[in-house]
């Protein structure tokens, strides 16, 4: 309990993003194998942002921030593209390139991956131990 009385709100963040990237990681990893779109890459840049996040709460360096950061966005712009196709069949009302009753899916798996990306970033600029 003493450890947690020295951490100050950016640690909290960088928890709350942790957390929020495994929501993520748990996600993508029960919706893609049914819908073909399974990417190591994806699966591989959370883990290793989770990780780092996990690193960074008992070891305090501004470019693990950094990295997970980047981890995490790794993952969000991957999903996008890769399913680029059914954004396409979407707007264009055909079945040609992807599955466009998926696209709210992939937009919210996105945003879950964004939002850890942004937390995460967050946290790099605050205090994440008291002084």
């Amino acid at each position: 309990m003493s450890i947690l009385k020295k951490k100050s709100f950016g640690w909290y963040v960088l928890l709350v993003s942790a957390i929020v990237a495994v929501v993520g990681l748990v996600q993508f990893s029960s919706w893609a194998p049914n819908h073909s779109a399974t990417d190591t890459v994806i699966t591989v840049a959370l883990i290793l942002g989770i990780a780092i996040d996990l690193v960074t709460i008992w070891k305090d360096l501004d470019i693990l921030v950094v990295a997970s950061t980047a981890c995490y966005m790794v993952g969000c712009v991957r999903i996008v593209t890769d399913n680029v196709g059914s954004f396409v069949d979407a707007y264009q009302g055909i079945v040609m390139f992807g599955d466009s009753t998926q696209v709210g899916t992939i937009v919210t798996i996105a945003v879950i991956m964004g939002v850890a990306a942004v937390l995460s970033a967050v946290s790099g600029f605050l205090p994440r131990e008291k002084a």
